[in-house]
């Protein structure tokens, strides 16, 4: 965890200790739900190792909403910052480990540290630009460019996340997904 924070901003080693010891560890096998709707969202997770998938169930049907990256925080931004029932679940899509954090305890390391302040806009600030590319990629390109998209920028999807999750997070059916995907190798 301490690479990932010094990789975007400095933070002591004494501070980093107390981020830690307020984080409980954990590690879950593949396909366990972490979070369900219902509740507002009052944690914070930062993936040490794995993947997760947030998505919701509108009839009967899962929407893949994001997909969360190790060596960086997943948590329903919507539910934490508004204190709102959380609709999303949030699964494992491979093993992982992770600190969890309590928001009230984030929320007072941000007010004891700056650093950790500025640590949590960082965190939300990417995840604001993440859903906006979402935003104007599902605006602006067909399936084939957003694939494409993918292929380039999140390989690791492609390789470790079922097909039909894609298809959900790519806004289309299994089959055009499939479709696509064959005319892209084909041509």
């Amino acid at each position: 965890m301490k690479a990932a924070i010094d990789a975007c901003i400095s933070i002591s080693d004494e501070i980093y200790q107390s981020l830690q010891s307020e984080a409980e560890y954990k590690k879950q096998p593949k396909g366990e739900i972490i979070s369900r709707p219902g509740k507002a969202m009052r944690k914070i997770l930062f993936l040490e190792r794995g993947m997760l998938r947030g998505y919701r169930l509108v009839e009967g049907q899962e929407y893949t909403h994001h997909f969360y990256f190790e060596q960086w925080f997943a948590t329903d931004f919507y539910s934490y910052l508004t204190d709102s029932p959380s609709q999303l679940f949030l699964e494992s899509i491979t093993e992982i480990a992770y600190y969890e954090f309590d928001r009230a305890v984030f929320e007072e390391l941000c007010h004891k540290y700056h650093v950790i302040e500025r640590l949590g806009r960082i965190i939300a600030e990417r995840a604001y630009l993440t859903m906006v590319e979402r935003m104007i990629h599902f605006q602006t390109n067909d399936l084939k460019q957003r694939y494409q998209s993918l292929m380039t920028n999140n390989s690791q999807l492609l390789q470790k996340v079922p097909q039909k999750y894609l298809a959900s997070y790519l806004g289309v059916a299994e089959q055009s997904l499939s479709r696509i995907k064959a005319a892209i190798v084909n041509s």
